[in-house]
């Protein structure tokens, strides 16, 4: 065996035993519950021009939407965009205007926005749409543990100030942030979300790469 199958070997054994520490130090609640605020990032709020909100089809009662709602109840946006789906052949954008409604808030008010592509991608289409239609500042409601996430994706790079994108996380029952690990459901989104974040700095190294 040559000198670097040597180091490489030794690398291996290195990371091995990294894997296994770290894993131990897993076990501890206390290790775990900061594991899980390390995925929540929020921005200061400001008032905007308007409020985003994307699709998460865990969603399921519509607790991104009420949220947005209060936010412009608050007057921190003028429109309400919500990421358009098909839920049984029904618009979801329809049926958000129908739940605003229900709330005092004009149908108009809400509207629906369509992108579609890798998530690097998409975001950078939305911004750009954002852009084109004369917005500067977005609050992009998004529930907490995949808050880090759409800072990475929604975060102006430098020197790029076209849309400020500000992110607000928000507690959903269906995620327990406290004890993510004891919970089934909350175990799934959490390493889904882990996944999630890998994906994306693969995909920026695929698509930020090529262009340079």
């Amino acid at each position: 065996m040559g000198k670097h199958g040597r180091i490489g070997c030794g690398c291996l054994i290195f990371i091995l035993i990294v894997c296994i520490i770290v894993a131990g130090l897993f076990i501890h609640p206390l290790s775990l519950k900061m594991i899980g605020k390390q995925f929540r990032y929020e921005d200061k709020i400001v008032q905007a021009d308007i409020i985003f909100v994307p699709r998460f089809i865990e969603d399921k009662g519509g607790e991104l939407y009420t949220e947005s709602f209060r936010e412009y109840w608050a007057g921190n946006g003028k429109v309400i965009f919500v990421e358009e789906d098909k839920i049984f052949g029904v618009s979801l954008t329809d049926l958000i205007q129908k739940m605003a409604k229900t709330r005092g808030i004009k149908e108009s008010v809400v509207k629906g926005l369509e992108a579609d592509g890798e998530e690097v991608v998409k975001a950078a289409k939305i911004k750009e749409k954002f852009s084109g239609m004369g917005y500067k500042k977005v609050i992009i409601i998004v529930p907490e543990y995949a808050s880090r996430r759409f800072h990475l994706l929604y975060g102006s790079p430098q020197g790029d100030a076209k849309v400020v994108c500000m992110i607000k996380p928000v507690p959903v029952a269906f995620f327990k942030m406290d004890r993510w690990w004891k919970e089934g459901i909350s175990r799934l989104i959490m390493i889904k979300e882990a996944c999630n974040i890998g994906s994306y700095y693969c995909a920026r190294f695929k698509y930020g790469e090529s262009k340079q």
